[in-house]
Parts: structure tokens; C-alpha cells; sequence
């Protein structure tokens, strides 16, 4: 299993009823220093409930702890680049 299926699933374990899409962009990093072996730069849209109300950090910090296996095993770069709870 790669880096974004792992991800998929923590993130899917956590927010099971979020809407999100987690984008590889690990591509456009090779050649630098943390982008030779790939899996490397991921970026997250998510959608939840669960988000209503709470503060961007506090989303942001329930996100990160659901990735936390992936970024202590050497993720280099993940970017929360939308974190809301549905219109």
C-alpha cells in the first residue's frame, strides 16, 4: 500500500463521513531535497460535520493527529489547504 492509500485511510478512519480529497503532489518536488524517492508532498480538501463550529486550528490540529503515522514515518510536506464543515 502507498503513501496516499495510507492516508486515505487514516484520514477516512477519523472523519469517516467527511468528503475530502487528499492531492499527490510529489511529482512536482523530485530533484529537491526531500522529493527524490516520491510520497513525499501531499495537499487535503475535507469537508465534515464534525468541523462545525470549531476554529481553523482546531481542525487543523484533528487532522494532523489523524496523520500522524504517515508524517512520523517521513512524510515530508502535507498542506491542509481546505478544512470547512458543509454549506
Amino acid at each position: 500500500m502507498n503513501r496516499l492509500d495510507r492516508l486515505n485511510g487514516l484520514l477516512r478512519q477519523a472523519f469517516p463521513a467527511a468528503t475530502f480529497h487528499v492531492f499527490d503532489d510529489s511529482a512536482a518536488h523530485a530533484g529537491h531535497a526531500h522529493g527524490e524517492d516520491g510520497d513525499t508532498h501531499y495537499r487535503l480538501h475535507i469537508t465534515d460535520e464534525s468541523f462545525r463550529g470549531q476554529a481553523t486550528l482546531i481542525m487543523h490540529r484533528r487532522i494532523l493527529a489523524a496523520i500522524k503515522p504517515e508524517t512520523d514515518a517521513g512524510m515530508h510536506s502535507f498542506v491542509i489547504e481546505r478544512a470547512e464543515a458543509p454549506q
